[in-house]
């Protein structure tokens, strides 16, 4: 599990707010996430350059905020390659024709959960979406020709776009973990 570093309880009490203000999360350096509890307790983390999302919060109890960390991902949507046209689906509802189309095919994105359970989810691994609920049925040669022709450069992409995202992540997630017992001083796990 990805330790968290716990800091000391403050000794003066942060300023009152206003009920009708709404909580701003709380100062954090760069590359890292605070989680500032009711109790006092400040929780911080590493915050990786490619993640979309930032767990920081303030104002809630030390069981909500190990609550919080464990449903918590940091992620990326990588961009959809476009060399891909719309796929179209054509559907009948009841006497009625549909004409739907999606671009999101083969949409990538990157995801680490570091206070998960499987530690394979807690370093950074991508998922690929080829094509939700869409089928490509009644392919001609020359249809299918160009469908192989677009999965090679789609393979491409992922080889030059997501792979070293990936990797780089993962680079940066690993230079983040302690190494040794020392790193450990003054860092808890998450129960």
């Amino acid at each position: 599990m990805s330790p968290t570093t716990l800091l000391p309880k403050p000794t003066t009490p942060p300023p009152e707010r206003e009920s009708t203000m709404t909580p701003q999360p709380p100062q954090h350096a760069p590359g890292t996430w605070t989680i500032s509890t009711t109790e006092g307790i400040t929780l911080t983390g590493h915050q990786p350059d490619w993640s979309m999302d930032n767990p920081s919060r303030t104002g809630i109890t030390l069981d909500q905020a190990v609550g919080h960390l464990r449903e918590h991902a940091h992620y990326a949507m990588l961009p959809v390659d476009p060399v891909l046209p719309p796929a179209t689906l054509d559907l009948e509802i009841n006497g009625t024709r549909y004409r739907e189309s999606t671009n999101l095919m083969f949409a990538s994105q990157i995801a680490c959960h570091p206070y998960a359970e499987n530690p394979h989810q807690r370093v950074p691994t991508a998922s690929l979406t080829i094509v939700e609920e869409w089928d490509f049925e009644g392919l001609a040669p020359t249809d299918l020709a160009r469908f192989a022709t677009q999965i090679r450069t789609q393979a491409d992409y992922f080889e030059t776009t997501v792979l070293p995202a990936l990797t780089t992540a993962r680079e940066d997630w690993t230079a983040h973990l302690p190494t040794s017992p020392a790193d450990n001083e003054n860092k808890a796990e998450l129960p």
